[in-house]
C-alpha cells in the first residue's frame, strides 16, 4: 500500500502532525501534478509559484475553489503561494514531490497568517463496494473536537459518542464507510451542544477516499470546513452561524434580556440578566433579527449585522430608559506566546451626558487600553499571565485617581479575555450599581 505524504506548513516551517511518508518519498524524472485550493478567509484569490519562477503555475484561483492540475518537477520542489496578479511571497513550502503523483496544496488562514497542508491524492483505493473518510483538523485556536459522522438525518442528541476526537494540528486514521451521504458535525471537546461546524451533506461512491478538512473561522472558536475527493471533487463548507454573547451594562441595575430570530426559529442570548453582566456565548444563525430588551422594554437591534464565523458580543449600556445596543467583534484566537493573555476592555459606563470621560485600563500596571469611550471596546494587548490574582485597574479621564481596583481574577497563560467596565458613573462608589468590572 501506498504512503500517504502530508505536510502541515507554517511560512518555510515544517511544522506538528507531520505524518509517514513526509519528504522521504522517491522521485524520478517524471513530473508530478499539483493543485491548489483556496480555503483563506481573507485573500480573494491565489497564485502558485514553483522553484521561484517569475510567473505563476496557477493563477487566479478565487477563495473556496480549487485549481485543475498543473505538470511540476518531482523532487525537492519549491512552492510559493501569492496573492492573485503579485509576486510576493504569502507562504513557501519545500517538500519532496514524487512523479506521477498527485498532490493537493491547501491553502487556509490561521492566526492572521496564511499556512498550507500538502497532500498525496495517490492512496491506494479500498475496495469496491467501500469508502475510507478521514479528518485534518487545522484549526489550533478551537483546541480538541469531537467529530461525529452520521446519516443526514440522525438527531445528533440521540448519538452516544463522537464518531472520533481530534487535536490541531493533527490527521486521523482513515475510516472504512458504506458509500452514501453523510452528515459531518463537529461539537466542541465532550460537549455536543457546542457545535462548532456543521457539513450537512458529504457523499462518498464506491472507492473514494474523501478527506474533511476543519480549518478555522475569522472569531477562533467556530470552524469552516472543506471535504476533498481524492483526485476529484474539493468542496467548501463555510460556517453560517455567530455565537453571541450579552454584555449587560446598562445602569440602575436594570434586568436586560436578549434572543435571536431566524426562519430555524428564537434562540435566548440570555433570559434576562441584572446589569452589569456577562453571559455566555450563544449560538445563532448569523442571518438572525436580535431581540433585545430592558426591564421589559424593547431597545432598537444594533445597526451593524451577525457576522458569519464570528464570535461577537452585544452590549447593551445607558440608562435603563434610553439603553443602545451595539455588536462588538471578539478576536478568540489564542495568544501566539504561550505565557502571555490577550485582554482588552469595552467600557459601558454610562450617567449624565460628558460625565462618563475616557477609560484607561491596567493589569499589574502594564497598560493595557486608554482612551476608550463609552460604547466602545479597546484592541487586544498581549500580558503576562499567572497563576496568582492579577490588579486590573481603570482610571477615567472624568475623575480623579483610580476609578475602579479589582484584585479578585486570576488570568491563567494562554487565554483570552474581556473588562467588561459597567455601571452609572454618577452613582457613589459605596452603591449597589456603582461602576465595576467584570471579566470574561
Amino acid at each position: 500500500m501506498k504512503k500517504l505524504s502530508w505536510w502541515a506548513v507554517v511560512c518555510t516551517v515544517v511544522v506538528a502532525a507531520v505524518v509517514a511518508g513526509c519528504g522521504s518519498g522517491s522521485s524520478n524524472s517524471s513530473s508530478a501534478s499539483i493543485r491548489l485550493a483556496n480555503g483563506t478567509l481573507t485573500h480573494p484569490t491565489l497564485d502558485l509559484y514553483v522553484n521561484a519562477a517569475t510567473t505563476p503555475s496557477i493563477t487566479d484561483i478565487a477563495a473556496d475553489t480549487v485549481s485543475a492540475y498543473v505538470a511540476t518537477s518531482s523532487g525537492v520542489t519549491t512552492l510559493q503561494v501569492a496573492d492573485g496578479g503579485t509576486n510576493t511571497a504569502l507562504v513557501t513550502t519545500v517538500p519532496t514531490l514524487t512523479g506521477n503523483d498527485h498532490y493537493i496544496l491547501l491553502a487556509y488562514e490561521s492566526s492572521g497568517a496564511v499556512k498550507l497542508a500538502l497532500l498525496n491524492e495517490d492512496y491506494v483505493a479500498p475496495t469496491a463496494g467501500t469508502a475510507q473518510l478521514r479528518i485534518y483538523d487545522t484549526a489550533i485556536d478551537a483546541g480538541k473536537v469531537d467529530v461525529y459522522v452520521t446519516d443526514p438525518s440522525t438527531d445528533l442528541s440521540t448519538v452516544t459518542a463522537p464518531t472520533l476526537s481530534i487535536s490541531p494540528v493533527a490527521l486521523s486514521s482513515l475510516v472504512t464507510y458504506s458509500p452514501g451521504t453523510y452528515r459531518v458535525r463537529v461539537t466542541g471537546y465532550g460537549n455536543k451542544n457546542d457545535l462548532r461546524l456543521d457539513i450537512p451533506s458529504f457523499t462518498l461512491a464506491s472507492q473514494q477516499i474523501g478527506t474533511v478538512v476543519l480549518e478555522p473561522s475569522t472569531g477562533g472558536v467556530l470552524l469552516n470546513g472543506a471535504t476533498v475527493i481524492q483526485q476529484g471533487a474539493y468542496a467548501a463548507t463555510r460556517n453560517t452561524n455567530t455565537r453571541v454573547r450579552l454584555a449587560a451594562a446598562v445602569s440602575a441595575l436594570a434586568k436586560v434580556a436578549a434572543s435571536a430570530t431566524s426562519p430555524a426559529g428564537t434562540v435566548t442570548i440570555d433570559g434576562g440578566s441584572v446589569a452589569p453582566a456577562f453571559g455566555s456565548y450563544a449560538l445563532v444563525p448569523s442571518a438572525s433579527a436580535l431581540n433585545i430588551s430592558v426591564n421589559g422594554n424593547s431597545v432598537a437591534a444594533p445597526a451593524t449585522a451577525l457576522v458569519a464565523g464570528s464570535d461577537q458580543t452585544l452590549l447593551v449600556y445607558g440608562a435603563a430608559a434610553g439603553a443602545t445596543a451595539t455588536l462588538i467583534t471578539d478576536d478568540n484566537r489564542l495568544p501566539t506566546d504561550a505565557t502571555t493573555v490577550k485582554l482588552r476592555l469595552i467600557n459601558g459606563i454610562t450617567g449624565t451626558t460628558g460625565s462618563t470621560g475616557l477609560l484607561t485600563l491596567t493589569a499589574n500596571a502594564a497598560l493595557v487600553a486608554s482612551g476608550i469611550g463609552p460604547g466602545l471596546a479597546s484592541g487586544y494587548t498581549s500580558v503576562p499571565g499567572s497563576v496568582n490574582p492579577m490588579t486590573l485597574k481603570i482610571r477615567s479621564s472624568a475623575a480623579a485617581g483610580d476609578y475602579i481596583t479589582d484584585s479578585s481574577n486570576t488570568l491563567a497563560p494562554k487565554t483570552v479575555y474581556t473588562v467588561l467596565a459597567g455601571g452609572d458613573s454618577d452613582v457613589p462608589s459605596t452603591a449597589s450599581n456603582a461602576p465595576q468590572l467584570l471579566v470574561q
